[in-house]
């Protein structure tokens, strides 16, 4: 009895220390939940929901990529990896949202479930309410009330992205004009270090998982990220655009592109005040076309205007997405229909480097002119020795795969099999997506020299590239960058003909170079070789590609068969049968809108 009483109290005492254990730990986790959710906006969590779904993301792959499963079973993989990664982004929100964007800018040459899944993100994220916006702006002017500023402001905002939005107002200072106020949501403040700390690992966990070196762009990611969330850095990104167009551009560009005015009095890190421009976003192109707007207009000043940018200013807007477009009339026309292209959020701009700009000028030039030795030893320098993959990058000409003869009739025979909608042969499939593992790691490998404006600069002429595809490919993108890719190179280098500075190679060495009018004279004469050469070579890509759009026409015409053959639609198709044939799968062309 005294035993069977013992043993009852023993296992009574037990339960009751594992009770309050469970009670405290209980406790523990519900107040770490709450200090998380109510200080850190949840920062935690979002880390640990991250860390989870990588996790799982790089286990399916590890334990279910395999050569011996099916096609089907492969594109499964990636359907489930992709739907994790666009659940992940959306209820994590803020910075992931970007996270996410990114990836499915650059996802071109990704299995098609990334790009379709991840493009959703793009939509308008949820704004927050002005009593939460509030307490931003207040503190970001000293205890300011909002009325002290303001004489109204919107109770809605007109627009929300993933780390701020955006409200109509009036100034006190000046009533009369309508403003923009874009205010950053209070949560990010607070998530930013979690977020870039949570990036950063993941991107380790990657690069150990798969041996792809990605980390050397973290860095760069990381410091543009928080360039971005700088409202007083975007102000300035905004009026260095205005006046690199006012001093370096022509008289046509300088009509053709506006940029709101900045107002400083009501202006700091987390608020953004800028002039109201009433305008049609590129967002909508069929209210474009509604409104009589012309294709041709609008994507002239576009692609224009970005690639005086990239070749010229150097200073590179890097989210020409179509958000952050306008077209109106242009203000001083009153007689007739004239567009006036508006660049809005110039948060995430690129400095390019004078050597980075002249060799970027120089690659075109070789690729226009079909110098393949200038082009190897640039892509050399950057560190990508696989020059045909840099071309096919920067959208210049689709990619060439090496590979033996004898595969060619698999290749097509495995899309062709995807095509029809069967199984097709698992080993083609798995053995050319390994492929592509193998040249991106090969390629990403001598990262040291990758100049960090590439990413950027490619970033920009991709979107354009889309942007124009959104409006039927109305201008031959290719020439007009290609025109102010010639006028760069012969800037710089007259410049450098002239400049009291110019240094070269001599003997293994770099020393001064003589400053007489001769040698002056005859780097003059060589920058402007180099342009006429250029433009020659422009000239005659476009003649070609008239004459082939003539006889398509020609053919047309005889057999019945439409035809709407542009150098950006030629492109698509011969990278798209380029792609294919070493990817295993079907690529749709929307995928290069990136």
């Amino acid at each position: 009895m005294t035993y069977r009483l013992g043993k009852g109290m023993f296992v009574g005492a037990l339960k009751q220390k594992w009770a309050k254990r469970a009670c405290l730990g209980t406790a523990v986790l519900l107040s770490g939940y709450i200090y998380d959710k109510e200080v850190q906006a949840s920062s935690i969590w979002r880390t640990a929901r991250t860390f989870s779904d990588v996790g799982i993301i790089c286990l399916d792959y590890k334990i279910n990529f395999r050569s011996e499963k099916g096609i089907d079973y492969l594109d499964k993989i990636h359907q489930r990896a992709a739907r994790r990664l666009l659940r992940c982004c959306r209820e994590n929100g803020g910075l992931f949202i970007k996270f996410g964007q990114s990836i499915a800018v650059q996802s071109s040459l990704l299995p098609p479930p990334f790009r379709k899944e991840l493009s959703v993100l793009y939509d308008n994220a949820p704004s927050v309410s002005v009593d939460k916006i509030a307490p931003v702006i207040e503190q970001s002017f000293g205890g300011k009330r909002m009325d002290d500023l303001f004489d109204e402001f919107s109770t809605e905002a007109v627009a929300s992205a993933s780390v701020a939005q955006v409200h109509v107002a009036r100034l006190k200072s000046d009533p009369s004009a309508k403003v923009a106020v874009k205010v950053q949501k209070p949560e990010i403040k607070l998530q930013i270090d979690w977020d870039l700390f949570t990036f950063r690992t993941c991107a380790r966990i990657i690069q150990y998982a798969f041996g792809i070196p990605i980390m050397w762009s973290v860095q760069e990611v990381e410091q543009r990220l928080r360039e971005e969330l700088d409202f007083e850095r975007e102000a300035n990104n905004s009026e260095l655009a205005q006046r690199d167009l006012d001093t370096l551009a022509d008289g046509w560009l300088k009509r053709a592109v506006y940029i709101p005015k900045v107002h400083w009095e009501a202006t700091c890190k987390q608020v953004l005040t800028t002039e109201w421009i009433d305008g049609t976003s590129l967002v909508d192109p069929g209210r474009l076309l509604e409104e009589k707007w012309s294709g041709r207009d609008i994507m002239e000043r576009m692609v224009s205007v970005f690639a005086f940018q990239i070749f010229v200013s150097g200073n590179v807007h890097g989210d020409p997405h179509p958000g952050n477009i306008l077209i109106r009339q242009h203000p001083q026309n009153k007689s007739r229909r004239e567009p006036q292209l508006v660049l809005l959020d110039h948060g995430l701009y690129v400095r390019e480097t004078q050597q980075f700009r002249k060799q970027y000028a120089e690659f075109w030039r070789a690729a226009v002119m079909g110098d393949k030795k200038t082009m190897k030893e640039i892509a050399r320098k950057w560190g990508m020795p696989d020059a045909g993959m840099f071309s096919a990058m920067v959208s210049l000409k689709p990619p060439q795969f090496g590979g033996r003869k004898h595969d060619k009739h698999k290749e097509q025979a495995g899309v062709q099999d995807q095509a029809d909608g069967s199984s097709g042969s698992s080993l083609g499939s798995y053995d050319r997506q390994m492929e592509i593992k193998k040249r991106a790691i090969s390629a990403l490998r001598d990262s040291s020299n990758l100049p960090p404006e590439l990413v950027f600069v490619v970033r920009n002429t991709n979107i354009v590239r889309a942007n124009n595809q959104s409006l039927g490919i109305p201008v031959n993108r290719i020439k007009i960058l290609g025109q102010y890719a010639a006028y760069g190179l012969r800037s710089m280098l007259v410049e450098e003909a002239w400049s009291s500075e110019r240094k070269y190679s001599h003997g293994g060495g770099v020393v001064p170079r003589r400053d007489s009018l001769i040698s002056r004279a005859v780097g003059v004469v060589a920058g402007e070789w180099s342009y006429v050469t250029f433009r020659v070579a422009l000239w005659a890509a476009g003649v070609g590609m008239a004459l082939y759009g003539l006889w398509g026409r020609v053919l047309s015409a005889v057999t019945g068969r439409p035809f709407n053959r542009d150098m950006d639609s030629v492109m698509d198709d011969a990278m798209r049968h380029a792609l294919e044939k070493r990817l295993g799968y079907r690529i749709d062309t929307s995928l290069f809108n990136a």
